[in-house]
């Protein structure tokens, strides 16, 4: 389920190892100027917080600016300094004989770190590793009863598919809830996020007129202790390095998964025959990975407000990856929590296509898990459901798909980080885009389900 080959990246990975030097850490006495200021502002005449102010941090020097919400601008990260900042009303109120810059230093000693971490995966091309902070306990390693490392085939392969084409075994059933009755219902959760995508005004290009990167989301739920979460350990899954729900968050009793796909706003001008990417989806997949990032931590929030926990496990410090092989799969928690499943592309297929992206929190909060409505890792696949399909392999324009497998790294050679060197950018999206799954499941494989 995840390609094996070489793990070598166009993306150079910023961040130290925890506890090692960080050149490029966020500027401290920038933020403390900018708080501050605001909590002079917010304490005069009287305590009035304005949920217009946010922090603005420029990627070139890591300086925090404070600035009203606006249109996004190029190569800067947003943070609302109330409800997000700081969540607990009441933060930035001064007490009795305090003046403004000892309450902002008082409250950076509670909080750069979290900032810092924060602006460090926001800027961070990629999946490289994180900050590979220690875990408290020993790692669990488990694995499944069957594990196939040499990916064998166990079953013969549909006709037309090729036979070292790996074929998982079908996918477990969902945990039962048992009757349980669910601390938060799953439309609140949708609500929540979908409110967030909608009005939050870092869901935009920072180019042109500001089109917004994502549409309307999808959300599912997987129990944290889903049986599928040992096979990711299975090394032709993710590998043994794959961390166990309850190892981000002792307690955790479900895994929030969301899909936001790309608006068209973003493909419009994503020919069938041009070799590069367009600009407006290489700045919607890199601007619209700093927008999946306001989603987990609003998720989060959303938890504490409902007196729970949860953790962000691409965005903690503890995260890391072997190579390709992360820690905390987005895509493997989509397809527990009942999202969808892989495409040949080694994309994630959902009910609104492959043209999106993922993310997930692990949460204390008791939620009813949803309804698998496949049993095939490559159940949305059209060339694994028959063969029929080469829409993928034919885009690609460096033959790093194939009908056996996708080959990770060759689809970096293509010269799409060169040609959009001016902008920064770099990412391809030809395997996600005019093919049959990119906008939904295809037609084929939805009059059978």
């Amino acid at each position: 389920m995840l390609p094996q080959g070489d793990h070598n990246s166009l993306f150079v990975n910023e961040i130290p190892k925890w506890g090692e030097p960080y050149p490029n850490i966020l500027n401290r006495q920038s933020v403390l100027e900018c708080l501050t200021d605001y909590i002079l502002q917010v304490n005069y005449r009287g305590y009035r917080p304005d949920p217009r102010k946010m922090l603005a941090v420029r990627q070139s020097d890591r300086t925090a600016t404070l600035r009203n919400a606006s249109a996004p601008i190029r190569q800067e990260v947003y943070y609302f300094i109330e409800g997000e900042i700081f969540p607990k009303e009441g933060t930035t109120r001064m007490k009795g004989g305090q003046s403004p810059s000892e309450l902002a230093e008082e409250l950076l000693v509670q909080h750069y770190e979290r900032l810092y971490i924060w602006v460090a995966y926001d800027f961070t091309k990629g999946s490289p590793p994180g900050f590979r902070k220690p875990f408290d306990n020993p790692l669990i390693i488990k694995g499944s009863s069957c594990p196939n490392p040499g990916q064998v085939n166990r079953r013969q392969a549909p006709e037309g598919v090729n036979p070292r084409f790996f074929l998982p075994d079908p996918l477990t059933a969902n945990i039962g809830d048992g009757g349980i009755s669910p601390d938060v219902a799953l439309d609140e959760i949708a609500n929540f996020v979908t409110d967030l995508v909608k009005r939050d005004f870092r869901n935009a290009l920072p180019e042109g007129d500001n089109p917004p990167i994502w549409d309307e989301p999808l959300i599912g739920v997987a129990s944290a202790t889903d049986p599928l979460f040992e096979r990711f350990q299975d090394p032709e899954v993710v590998g043994p390095c794959h961390r166990f729900p309850e190892e981000w968050l002792p307690g955790a009793r479900s895994v929030i998964s969301v899909f936001l796909p790309f608006t068209g706003h973003i493909s419009e001008n994503y020919s069938r025959s041009q070799r590069y990417s367009a600009v407006e989806f290489s700045s919607g997949k890199w601007n619209g990975s700093k927008f999946l990032n306001v989603v987990r931590r609003a998720l989060v929030r959303f938890a504490e407000s409902h007196g729970a926990s949860a953790v962000a496990p691409n965005i903690d410090p503890r995260y890391d990856s072997d190579g390709w092989l992360p820690f905390w799969s987005e895509r493997h928690a989509a397809l527990a929590a009942g999202l969808g499943t892989f495409g040949l592309h080694q994309n994630f297929i959902s009910e609104k296509g492959a043209f999106g992206r993922l993310c997930s929190v692990v949460t204390t909060l008791n939620l009813k898990p949803t309804e698998r409505h496949y049993t095939e890792v490559y159940g949305y696949c059209l060339y694994a459901f028959d063969g029929s399909c080469r829409a993928c392999i034919n885009r690609c324009p460096t033959g790093a798909i194939t009908d056996a497998r996708k080959i990770p790294g060759r689809c970096e050679t293509h010269g799409n980080k060169e040609y959009l060197k001016d902008w920064n950018y770099g990412s391809c999206g030809h395997c996600s885009t005019w093919i049959p799954c990119s906008r939904g499941i295809p037609a084929k494989i939805r009059k059978t389900l």
